[in-house]
């Protein structure tokens, strides 16, 4: 069964409401996903715990999350916090290892090497991606949403002065990490 964003929307909304019957489908929908994320970012051996961690902090936050606002850009980046977080932890306990070589050793031999061409799943995890951050986006304001297309390049700059400009896609990028943020901007 495929699950639309709009479902996922839904019940984030309902979860973040205290609507306790939501858990259950949210966490089926969302879990293969932040295990799909962090198979593709990390090795195959801390993967699931770090799928499972940026779960159990996605759930804590809930009530955090802003009915309304798109789940998706949300909730991944609170796995890409988690999965950054697990890799700060590796490079700690590399560091603290006697032996750099063993590290280095150890940490090598349980690196997967990519090859050269994107797998099936990573190329399905990158559209998913691609299209929750045109989401978050496009559910800017609309001056805001223009200032962050035209800094990508998917826009032509609008005809106003350089540092006009420069202070909307500053607050547009405000506005966006809000967004990620899962809640409202603060003022």
């Amino acid at each position: 069964m495929t699950v639309t964003e709009a479902e996922l929307d839904g019940w984030m909304a309902r979860l973040a409401s205290g609507d306790r019957a939501a858990f259950e489908p949210l966490f089926r929908a969302l879990r293969p996903r932040a295990a799909r994320f962090a198979r593709c970012r990390l090795p195959a051996a801390q993967a699931e715990d770090t799928a499972q961690n940026a779960l159990l902090k996605v759930f804590a936050k809930a009530s955090e999350f802003t009915p309304g606002r798109p789940v998706l850009p949300w909730f991944y980046a609170v796995c890409t916090n988690e999965i950054r977080a697990e890799q700060r932890r590796d490079t700690s306990r590399a560091t603290r290892s006697r032996s750099s070589a063993a590290a280095s050793a150890t940490a090598s031999a349980s690196l997967e090497i990519p090859s050269g061409e994107p797998s099936a799943e990573e190329m399905l995890l990158r559209d998913e991606l691609e299209s929750a951050l045109r989401r978050a986006i496009d559910s800017l304001e609309g001056d805001h949403a223009a200032a962050i297309a035209s800094a990508l390049g998917h826009a032509a700059r609008p005809d106003i002065p350089d540092a006009t400009f420069r202070k909307r896609l500053s607050r547009a990028y405000q506005h966006l990490r809000a967004i990620l943020r899962g809640g409202e901007l603060e003022h």
